[in-house]
This record gives structure tokens, sequence and C-alpha cells, in this order.
């Protein structure tokens, strides 16, 4: 036996290298560039500025042949008018554009072949297709010119009073919103009045168009019966009120969605917030007396308080705990400096040992994990609700760590938009007449006075119950509002948020679990997500 013991040793030599070989050919192929289906489309927006320019050629080589006709002395005049024969000239102009797009942002991207370019070259793919297909239409626009008023001149009664009756649909409808849904909004928004009519803009530029459009159209149908008419004019306007009817009719809808949003009242509070922090530990054993390397893996999976897994993923040890044969057991060496954690994990050791005669195993820390969560509370129209623990990600856990006690988001009565800037909770529904009014205490000064149901904004997170100056809403309104967020602050630091005065103060910040888990002083920011060095163990930092 031990003759063939060498012979075991190279196959294993052997076969390591070639593993580590297959690993290296692995990771040279894998994630180190664009993806396939980027290049894929790359190849393709290549290929089809080459094919666009064979289009446009072949479309201005088909009008010569067409203006050169006897049929097409009908339209020489609306060509000359319309410059029909610059249109394949522009196409090629634009597609030079296209090209050089092509060549200064995507064939570079392709070629740097890096994995974080993959967003960029799909905006630059993005890019060159769409002035690729403004290239297509120019050089389509004589062709689709002269069918539309050959169908004016045939069909001309029928387009008149298609077009006609859209006009009617057009701006009855434009007027029933005016008259009904944005005319009830100004009345109980006036202070919203601005924001509506520029939002109903759009629709009244649609029907002052109309009207004009209107007119051509029945001037030019009146000209037709005397036989000169503009057909191209005759067509223009017509196309332009059937298209004002489609846009309409997927605009409208919309619109009074929107309006209805003005009666719509809520804020969302951040209440409280956690981390859950996971660890994956892999235990490696192995036979000690053999020469061969069959090791048994086992996956532990734990849940672990933040100093724990602060101190599992700084340490920069091979391993947590090895196990070493010893007389009648196993003896357990922990890695200084790691026993609280060790023992904190509460492992069961022997749980799915794979083989009796594994005598050894080491301890390693695999991977790791967090969990981000918030609780809310809720106010809509008036009326409030708590949520449980919500899941939400990394970044957006990140960019609320200042704003417990904080409205996240806030959208008053008459406001079209929910404010996403971070503000005191309520702080959106000062000066808003639906949710109180400004009176004066005994010193003279304006504070905002809340209606019965909104009063428990005065002493929600707050001790005692708080209520805004007049000068502290007029400073959010007037530099922070949409802009960033508020947290009141003064030359001694924050009056509102996570580290601020007021929350310090309040009995639900002290009850909550971020403030019972330490808050601020659980593991940083740094430490959240890290990748763990430790990664050990086993026969293979043994030399087996």
């Amino acid at each position: 036996m031990k003759g063939r013991t060498p012979c075991v040793k190279i196959e294993q030599i052997f076969t390591s290298v070639v593993f580590s070989l297959l690993a290296l050919v692995f990771l040279t192929g894998c994630g180190q560039g664009l993806s396939d289906a980027t290049k894929t489309q790359a190849k393709a927006v290549k290929q089809d500025l080459k094919s666009t320019r064979d289009f446009i050629e072949a479309r201005k080589k088909k009008y010569a042949d067409l203006s050169a006709s006897p049929d097409f002395s009908a339209m020489a005049e609306y060509a000359s008018k319309e410059k029909w024969g610059t249109a394949f000239a522009d196409a090629g102009a634009t597609l030079t554009r296209a090209q050089e797009v092509y060549d200064k942002g995507l064939k570079v991207t392709i070629k740097q072949d890096k994995p974080e370019g993959e967003a960029q070259a799909q905006a630059q793919i993005k890019q060159v297709n769409s002035v690729i297909r403004e290239a297509k239409d120019q050089a389509k626009v004589p062709f689709e010119r002269v069918s539309r008023i050959k169908a004016a001149m045939t069909g001309t009664l029928a387009m008149q009073r298609s077009a006609l009756a859209s006009a009617d649909t057009i701006l009855s409808k434009v007027q029933g919103l005016e008259q009904g849904p944005v005319a009830k909004a100004k009345e109980n928004f006036p202070g919203s009045e601005a924001k509506i009519t520029a939002r109903f803009a759009p629709f009244s530029k649609m029907a002052d168009d109309t009207k004009t459009n209107t007119d051509i159209v029945k001037a030019q149908y009146k000209a037709h019966t005397a036989g000169r008419a503009d057909y191209a004019a005759f067509v223009t306007a017509a196309d332009a009120i059937e298209q004002a009817k489609k846009t309409l009719s997927k605009d409208g809808p919309k619109f009074e969605k929107d309006l209805d949003q003005l009666y719509q009242s809520y804020t969302k509070i951040l209440e409280d917030m956690k981390e859950d922090y996971y660890v994956t530990i892999h235990r490696e054993s192995w036979d000690e007396r053999s020469d061969f390397y069959n090791p048994g893996i086992f996956v532990y999976t734990a849940q672990v308080s933040p100093a724990v897994f602060q101190a599992l993923t700084q340490s920069n040890a091979e391993s947590i705990a090895d196990l070493s044969p010893g007389f009648n057991r196993m003896n357990i060496r922990v890695t200084p400096g790691l026993e609280s954690a060790f023992k904190a994990l509460n492992l069961d050791l022997a749980a799915g040992w794979p083989d009796s005669r594994h005598n050894a195993a080491s301890f390693y820390l695999e991977s790791t994990k967090l969990r981000y969560f918030h609780k809310y509370l809720k106010e809509e129209n008036g009326e409030t609700s708590e949520t449980g623990w919500e899941a939400v990600n990394a970044s957006f856990y990140e960019q609320n760590l200042e704003n417990l006690g904080m409205a996240i988001l806030s959208k008053p009565y008459g406001e079209f938009e929910p404010d996403s800037q971070p503000a005191p909770p309520g702080m959106a529904y000062v000066g808003n007449s639906k949710y109180g009014e400004w009176k004066k205490d005994e010193s003279g000064n304006s504070f905002w006075s809340w209606y019965g149901r909104y009063a428990f904004f005065s002493n929600l997170f707050f001790f005692p119950p708080h209520y805004y100056s007049y000068g502290s809403w007029n400073r959010w309104n007037t530099d922070y509002r949409y802009r960033k967020p508020y947290y009141g602050q003064t030359q001694t630091g924050n009056t509102f948020g996570s580290r601020g005065t007021r929350m310090k103060q309040s009995p639900r910040y002290q009850n909550s679990t971020f403030s019972k888990t330490g808050g601020f002083k659980t593991a940083s920011a740094s430490v959240r997500g890290r990748a763990s060095g430790l990664r050990g163990g086993g026969p293979k930092s043994k030399g087996k």
C-alpha cells in the first residue's frame, strides 16, 4: 500500500491543477465583459446602419422614377412647396448623425468590453436605434404625402365629414372637462388653481388647434367644390384633427384620474426600523489519518447580533474554530478573539457528521446576509393605521437612517404629486385650510392649530406636544419643500429626525426597536453586507 501512496498524491495534485485551470478558464470567460445579448444587439445596430443607408438610396431612386412619371403632375405643386426632394438628403444627414453616435459611443463601449459598461451600452443602442428610425421616417415622407393627398382628392367628402365629426367630439370633451371636473377642482382647491390650469393647458391648446384646423378643412372643402382646393393643406388639417382625437382619448382619462388625486390625502411616517444579520458557517471535516482528500461539508445558517456579525466579518483569521484528534475525543480550539462570537453561534458541532472516520474539522465564515425592515404609520384622509415589518432594500434603508419619526412621503389635499422629501410629520399639511388654521399664542406668535382628526400630529412623536410655528413652516415651504429633507436645523443640531432633540425626548422613540437595538451604535455602514475574508479550514489549509 505504501508504494502506491505517491501515485495517489500525484493524482491529487494533477486533479487540483486541472480544477484550477478549469476555474481560471471559467472566470476568464464569464462575467468579465459585456453580455452576449448586448454584443448581439450592437452587431445588429451596425448592420441596421448599413441597411438603412441602402433603404434611403432605394427610396431616393423610387422617388426619382415616380416624379418623372406623367401621373405625378398632380403632385408637382405640393412636392415643390413642401420640398419632398430634400427628404432623402435630410434622411442621409440624420443617418450620418446615427453613425457618429455609434462610432463615438456604442462602438467604443463594445471595444472596451467591461461589465460596468452594460447599462451604458444599452442606452447607446437605444439612442442609435432611435436616430435610425428618424432617418427611415424622413425617407418615407414623400410617399406618405402622395398617398394621403391622393386619398384627399378621391375621398374629399368622407374625409371632411370624419374630420368635422372628430372635431365636434374633441371640442365637446374638452369643454366638458373645463366646465366639469376642472372647474370643480379649482373651486375646491383655490390654492392649486395655477397648477390645475397648467395641467389643463395642453387640452386648451388642443381645442384651439382643432378650431383652426376645422376652419381649414371647411375652407378647403368649399374650394374643392369650386375645383381649386389645396389638398395638402386639407389633408394636413384633417389628419391633425384625427390625431388630436386619439391623443384626447388616451390622455383625457389620465387627466381626470390626476384631478381625482387632488381629493386624496396621505402621508407615510417612518415609525421604526431594524436590521437582521445572518451568517452562513461551513464546517469542513476530514480524516486526519488518510492521504485521500475526501472532505465532508456541513452548512449552518444563523441569525446573529450586530456585535457577533461585526466580530466575525472583521476578523482576519483563517477559521473561527478547529477540531483536532485527541484521546477518545476531538479537541476544539477557538480562534483567539472570537470566543464570544463562536459561543453565541451555539452550533451543534456533531450535526450532520458525514463519516465516523473523520476526526478533524474547521469552521469558517462562508457568507453573510443582511435584511432590512421598516415599520410605518400611515395616514390616509385623516385615518391612521400601522404596518408590520416591511422588507426594504439596503439602499433605501441607508437613505432613511436619519428619518426615524419623519414623514418620508406626503400628499396633501389639492396636490397632484406626493412630496418624497423627508419632513416632520404633518408639516406638508400646514397652511392648508383642509387641515387646520393659524392662531396666535399669548406672545402674539403664529402657530398651526390642527382640526380634530389631525390633532394627533401634535403629539405623535413629540413630548410635550409640539405645534409648528409660522417661521418654521415658512422656512420649510420656501427653502426645502420638494428640494431636500428638513430636520429643523439649528446651531446646536437638528430638531427632528433620528438624531433630533424631539425624538430623543419622545417615549415612542425610546420604545422603538431602532432605539433599543442601539440605532446608530450598531454595525456601521462599512460593515453592512461586507464579504468575509474568513475562508479556509479543512485539508486544503493543512496541506492535504
